[in-house]
């Protein structure tokens, strides 16, 4: 087996604990609220996870791919290693029950293992800036969104008869397909960035493009993950945050989508998991801020700040393995 063929299997990883990690936050609130049925809302978020790609364009795949190390130049050797720290760190998160950022493990394991490797000039520290700058923007757009968006909505509601309010409820299977698309243009376009630079390399080219292989395969791979573990973090992220409410529900994942897509289409790579536990968040604290378990949220702030400083230490180790592992074979 050559290296690329490990490199390959190790997006198929890193994906599939992506479905793990960001599945279970994309089901959480459905799943919390009963609104939907999980066995129509799964098929439905990875309906438009592959859409999303397609209708908002691949500018977040480019930015992992392209932006953040000069993989072509630092080798396929550095690209082992920052995945194997990245699905390392997720690993972890995910054993303790805590959702966390695919966007800040791959990142923080990527600069770390290029440092390690003597290729610290082949990092982009703008594109790392960007990444910092995008995920904690992100997360106070979803916070505020989602206080404004649950506010407007109570306002509305109140003035409604009951046939009426309950129409609304109809509105969540447009919030389910707008939320995965919202994903597939952002998230899953970091696993097909990936996908991308693997050909790219294998075949030597210069010129970066995304092809249809590219999108179904990391599909593929996600949805198998969702479908093995992602049940464990949605329990994590649902009414362990906050008590959810399908209407509720409707207002922060509104507001999450909303942000996961401005961020996609001006090229920014966050996190939807971040999006989504902000909105959380800030809906609880608009409607009431005891009612929000702030220990969990504690929990869940404090591995996102732990997440890039972990993911960097990984990424260097899984550098100094993969290169004494060389020198052995």
């Amino acid at each position: 087996m050559n290296l690329y063929s490990v490199i390959f299997l190790l997006v198929i990883g890193y994906t599939g604990l992506s479905g793990f990690n960001d599945g279970g936050n994309l089901v959480a609130t459905f799943a919390a609220t009963r609104s939907l049925k999980l066995s129509l809302v799964i098929p439905l978020l990875i309906l438009s996870i592959g859409l999303g790609p397609i209708l908002f364009g691949t500018a977040v795949s480019r930015t992992i791919a392209t932006e953040i190390v000069n993989f072509p130049l630092a080798g396929p050797l550095v690209v082992t290693a920052s995945l194997l720290g990245a699905i390392v760190t997720l690993i972890v998160t995910w054993r303790l029950s805590l959702p966390t950022s695919t966007t800040l493990a791959l990142g923080g394991a990527m600069a770390g293992a290029a440092f390690t490797a003597g290729q610290g000039r082949l990092i982009h520290w703008t594109g790392i800036l960007k990444i910092l700058l995008g995920l904690l923007g992100s997360v106070a757009a979803g916070f505020v969104f989602a206080s404004i968006i649950t506010f407007i909505l109570w306002t509305v509601l109140s003035r409604l008869s009951l046939p009426q309010a309950l129409h609304i409820r109809r509105l969540q299977y447009f919030i389910a397909i707008w939320q995965g698309m919202a994903y597939g243009a952002n998230d899953q376009e970091k696993a097909i960035g990936l996908t991308a630079l693997v050909f790219l390399m294998m075949h030597h080219k210069t010129r970066y493009q995304v092809s249809w292989v590219d999108i179904v395969l990391p599909l593929l791979a996600w949805s198998v993950g969702l479908l093995m573990g992602g049940s464990r973090v949605a329990r994590t992220v649902g009414n362990r945050v906050v008590r959810i409410k399908s209407i509720n529900a409707f207002g922060a994942l509104t507001a999450a989508s909303l942000t996961v897509t401005l961020a996609a289409m001006a090229g920014l790579p966050i996190s939807t998991t971040q999006t989504v536990d902000a909105s959380l968040i800030g809906m609880g604290t608009t409607l009431n801020p005891a009612a929000v378990h702030w220990l969990t949220v504690k929990n869940i702030v404090r591995v996102w700040i732990l997440t890039i400083p972990i993911a960097m230490a990984l990424g260097m180790a899984a550098m100094a393995l993969c290169q004494f592992s060389r020198s052995v074979l």
